[in-house]
């Protein structure tokens, strides 16, 4: 019997019969011919079916974020941003899944083409039940690909759900399949022909096994598994606001994450400081009911769970470690107090092990060196978090072992930029580019004839008219050329004219051809004359303002095929020149 349980309470929601061998044949079936169909289509219709789930997510979002709530723990609050942040993914694939799947041309006669692997089983975990899933299949869905969804079965209320909202959307019948199997039955799905690839996110003693499976029948896997992350505090750290981000990175989601700060390495002429500072931000935390949007701490997921953190706390505090805060269960339903370990060391479990619950562990170091080799002392490296100057960050990030630093800033996952990690935390990337090519075949095509010369003569280009005395002439990009890795045009402005603040995902490089410019580049204003030239990178808030008595022309090159606007008082993201993009740099404007 695969049981749903109210962590909060302990009680049983539901329980369901785990498929039989030939409903799983059945559904294996379906998503490959689904699928064989669903690769040939337009990546267009994929976007517009990712756009589709979104909306779907975000019609739902009360009724699936409590469903999350009550069958693992996570406060209503926290659910709720989790049905956003995968309905922003669907989108961004939806934005910019044709320029990563578009052909890359590497000499005059080879290219690079990428084409879909074909079903991809998926092997999620309870703790962020829609997002590890959807942060996996929004590429894979606009990449070509279908999958099998095997959740983890402690959450099978929110994988029926996850069917459900994908059936709402109009998913092809078939494409993505959720099977509810008991655990012995997953290594006969990664044996299954029409399973090309795996995907887990989960334990390492799982992730080893999984490895092994897939490994035995040649299948490409990735593994997204456990960690220890370090939170580094130097002595010329912004303490309070560490303190505060610590809490938030420690505690979120019942310290239930992989990139959760588990280890705070602290500078000793600093450590008592930030403990003191710490301790007053998790008193603010509020334990209690998680569908109380009050409560900042739920339950942990399962009681198990629970009897593993409290023996790792028992076990550091014995070794020499300091209680400070909690240490003890809470009953009813699976809740533990909110918990802090001062003085520990390496050869402590709450230094050695991955701690999966609201458990903080303070290690004190000498210096700026010994905090990077305590940091990296463990088998894991998934995500790291470094506190300091910022012009002191550079050369301290390369010596951190870990698939992700974050400068003054707490680790998160972001659909932008790859997401993954190296040593015992697994292998292979999620999100991004590199992400959504995980689950490609990266086809090598060489071609005696090159790609074509392109000419762009004053008459072949259509002048786009933003309105307000603004119009932009494009030049090289994806709508007359498949080869070029750039886009290129030219901007008029008229006098008094400008175009509001804005960012682009990709850098952007500003040549001002003839006229006057002020440039505002996060913030700060630069004049510019005929002749010179500014860079904007991806991300960065800009615009660009005639200050000149006649027209102001620019020349912009941006780094990428398929660019997006992002203006930054409506927050809207549009594809670059498009209808969309008039209106909203438009509405932005008004």
């Amino acid at each position: 019997m695969i049981a749903s349980i109210n962590p909060a309470t302990g009680e049983q929601l539901a329980g369901y019969e785990p498929y039989d061998s030939d409903r799983v044949d059945r559904l294996l079936g379906a998503a490959a011919v689904a699928q064989s169909n669903w690769q040939h289509t337009e990546v267009g219709e994929r976007a517009e079916l990712l756009r589709t789930i979104a909306s779907t997510l975000r019609a739902r979002k009360s009724e699936l974020a409590a469903l999350i709530t009550t069958e693992m723990g996570k406060p209503l609050t926290e659910a709720m941003a989790e049905i956003e942040k995968c309905a922003v993914t669907c989108e961004y694939y939806a934005t910019h899944a044709e320029g990563f799947l578009a052909a890359q041309a590497v000499t005059r006669e080879g290219r690079i083409e990428y084409e879909p692997l074909g079903v991809v089983l998926a092997v999620m975990p309870w703790n962020f039940p829609f997002w590890q899933f959807f942060r996996f299949a929004a590429p894979a869905v606009a990449a070509g690909n279908g999958a099998i969804l095997k959740h983890a079965n402690t959450v099978p209320r929110c994988a029926l759900a996850i069917e459900s909202v994908l059936a709402d959307a109009g998913m092809p019948a078939g494409l993505i399949g959720v099977v509810l199997v008991e655990t012995e039955q997953v290594a006969g799905l990664i044996a299954d022909d029409r399973i090309a690839a795996v995907t887990f996110t989960g334990s390492t003693e799982v992730g080893r096994i999984i490895a092994a499976q897939a490994g035995q029948a040649l299948k490409k896997q990735v593994l997204e598994l456990g960690g220890s992350d370090p939170f580094i505090v130097l002595a010329d750290a912004d303490l309070e606001a560490a303190a505060t981000a610590a809490v938030t990175s420690r505690f979120i989601n019942a310290g239930q994450s992989c990139v959760n700060a588990k280890r705070m390495i602290v500078e000793a002429s600093v450590a008592d400081r930030f403990v003191t500072l710490f301790c007053a931000a998790l008193d603010r935390l509020v334990m209690g009911d998680p569908l109380d949007r009050a409560t900042s701490l739920g339950p942990l997921a399962r009681d198990g769970l629970r009897d593993t953190l409290d023996d790792q706390v028992r076990r550091t505090v014995d070794a020499g470690a300091s209680l400070l805060r909690g240490g003890e269960a809470v009953e009813p339903g699976f809740y533990y107090r909110p918990t802090v370990l001062d003085h520990v060391q390496p050869g402590m479990a709450a230094f050695d092990e991955e701690t999966f619950g609201p458990v903080a562990a303070i290690v004190r170091a000498r210096d700026a060196d010994e905090a990077i080799e305590l940091a990296n002392r463990t088998e894991f490296g998934l995500g790291s978090s470094l506190w300091t100057a910022q012009e002191r960050a550079a050369e301290l990030v390369g010596r951190i072992d870990a698939g992700a630093v974050f400068v003054n800033a707490i680790v998160a996952s972001d659909p932008r930029l790859p997401f993954g990690g190296i040593k015992q935390s697994g292998y292979g990337r999620e999100l991004g580019a590199d992400g959504m090519r995980e689950f490609m075949n990266v086809k090598t095509v060489w071609s005696a004839d090159p790609a074509p010369r392109l000419v762009i003569r004053p008459d072949d280009v259509e002048v786009f008219d933003r309105g307000s005395g603004v119009r932009t002439v494009p030049y090289v990009g994806a709508w007359n050329s498949a080869s070029n890795k750039i886009t290129t045009g030219t901007t008029i402005f008229a006098v008094g004219t400008e175009i509001p603040m804005h960012s682009h995902n990709v850098e952007e490089s500003v040549l001002v051809f003839s006229g006057q410019a002020t440039a505002v580049i996060d913030g700060e204003r630069v004049d510019l004359e005929a002749g010179d030239a500014t860079w904007v990178p991806a991300g960065v808030p800009h615009q660009f303002i005639n200050r000149g008595a006649g027209e102001l022309t620019i020349y912009w090159v941006y780094g990428g095929r398929e660019v997006t606007r992002t203006m930054t008082a409506t927050g809207v993201t549009v594809a670059h020149l498009s209808a969309s993009d008039r209106g909203a740099v438009a509405a932005a404007g008004s």
